[in-house]
C-alpha cells in the first residue's frame, strides 16, 4: 500500500514514524553503519506501524544521501520506494499474490511455494541502483508449509546483497527455523497519550483526539486512518450505537446473531470478526465501569450510555457475557459451526435491563 504521493522527509536521524523508538534506533543505526543484516522480523498488533517501518527500513537502504542522513525523503531513491516504484525494492503480501494471480480475492488464503519461488528468483539478481535489494515480505504467518520451506532455503544462504524485511502479527506463528535466522523487531500499541499528541499534530481536536485514541487501543494507523475520514468514523459510531441497542434487547440480538452467522458462511468473515471484536471491547468497558466509575475505557466517547447500562447488571452477568463473546471469537478462529457458536453466545449475554 502507497502511504503518499509525496515522500515523508526525516529530521536529522529522526524518522518520520511514531513510535517504536527501540526499533527504529537499531535499524537506523544498521544503516549508518552500514552493518545491515541479511532478515528481519517484525512483528505487533494490526495497524501498529510494522508494515510502515519496513517501508522506512527498505527506502533508508536505498537512499543516496550519506549513511547518517537515511532515509533522507529528499532523493528520486527515497521518492520512488514512497510509491513503491524502487526496482530493488520486492513487495510479497496475499494481495500481491492474489494481483499476481490475476484476483482481487486474498481472503482466507497463504502464501504458496510458487509465490516464494518467484521471489527467490528475482532477488537473486543483483540490484540496479543501490547496493542493496531489499525484500518485505508481509503475511509471513500466512505462508503454506511449503511455502516456509522455499524461504528457509533462503534464509540459510541468502545473496549477499539481499535484505529480507519479513512482517508478521504473531511471532509464534513463524516457524522457529525462520525467527531464528531474522533479527527480532517486535512493536507494541503506542501509549494512548503518543496517539492523542500524534493527532492533535494533524490538526485533530483534542477531544476528537482522545476518544480516537481511546478507541483504537494504542494502533496509532489505524488513528490515522481514522482521524483522515469522517464517514468511517461516522460509521464507527452508528456500528457502536447498533451493537449497544442489541445489548439492551435480547430478542434483537439473536435476530443479529443470525445474520451474522450468515454473513460468515457467504464467506464475508472480517466483517464478523470486526463486529465480535466491538462487542468485546464494549463487554470490557462496561465490566470496567461496574468495578470503578472512573475506569480509563476504549469507547469513552460513549462513556455516560455505558455508566448507565453497567449499572443496571451484576457484575457476574456483564462478566458471563464477555467471557462468552471473547470464546466465540476464539471458536470461530478454530472453524467451529457458525450458527450454534453465535447463539450461544447471545444466549450468555443478560437479560433486558
Amino acid at each position: 500500500m502507497i502511504v503518499s504521493e509525496q515522500a515523508p522527509r526525516s529530521n536529522g536521524n529522526v524518522w518520520p514514524i511514531a513510535g517504536h523508538q527501540v526499533a527504529v534506533e537499531q535499524l537506523r543505526r544498521a544503516v549508518s553503519s552500514s552493518r545491515v543484516g541479511h532478515a528481519y522480523l517484525i512483528t505487533g498488533p494490526e495497524h501498529v506501524g510494522r508494515g510502515r517501518l519496513a517501508r522506512l527500513f527498505a527506502q533508508a537502504l536505498v537512499c543516496t544521501a550519506e549513511p547518517s542522513k537515511r532515509p533522507c525523503g529528499e532523493c528520486a531513491a527515497c521518492r520512488r520506494a514512497v510509491r513503491e516504484a524502487h526496482p530493488d525494492i520486492t513487495y510479497l503480501n496475499l494481495e500481491t499474490q492474489a494481483m499476481a494471480a490475476g484476483s482481487k480475492e486474498s481472503k482466507n488464503t497463504r502464501i504458496s511455494i510458487d509465490t516464494i519461488r518467484e521471489l527467490r528468483g528475482s532477488i537473486a539478481l543483483r540490484p540496479l541502483e543501490s547496493q542493496w535489494r531489499v525484500a518485505i515480505i508481509e503475511d509471513v504467518d500466512r505462508f503454506s508449509d511449503s511455502a516456509y520451506d522455499a524461504l528457509l532455503k533462503t534464509l540459510e544462504e541468502p545473496p549477499p546483497f539481499v535484505v529480507m524485511v519479513l512482517v508478521a502479527i504473531d511471532a509464534d506463528a513463524v516457524p522457529e527455523t525462520i525467527r531464528s535466522r531474522c533479527h527480532p523487531l517486535p512493536l507494541e500499541p503506542l501509549p494512548e497519550q503518543e496517539v492523542r499528541q500524534v493527532l492533535e499534530e494533524r490538526g485533530i481536536g483534542a477531544d476528537l483526539s482522545a476518544a480516537i485514541a481511546a478507541r483504537t487501543r494504542g494502533r496509532i494507523g489505524e488513528a490515522i486512518a481514522l482521524a483522515d475520514d469522517p464517514e468511517e468514523l461516522a460509521r464507527r459510531s452508528e456500528a457502536i450505537q447498533a451493537t449497544l441497542e442489541l445489548f439492551r434487547q435480547p430478542l434483537l440480538a439473536i435476530g443479529a446473531a443470525r445474520r451474522l452467522s450468515d454473513t460468515y458462511r457467504r464467506g464475508n468473515r472480517p466483517q464478523v470478526e470486526e463486529q465480535l471484536d466491538l462487542m468485546v471491547s464494549l463487554w470490557r468497558d462496561l465490566l470496567l465501569l461496574k468495578s470503578d466509575p472512573n475506569a480509563r475505557i476504549t469507547n469513552a466517547d460513549v462513556r455516560d450510555t455505558l455508566g448507565q447500562l453497567a449499572s443496571n447488571w451484576p457484575l457476574e452477568e456483564i462478566l458471563r457475557a464477555l467471557t462468552a463473546t471473547s470464546q466465540a471469537m476464539a471458536d470461530l478462529d478454530a472453524n467451529a459451526q457458525s450458527r450454534l457458536v453465535l447463539d450461544a453466545m447471545v444466549a450468555q449475554w443478560p437479560a433486558r435491563p
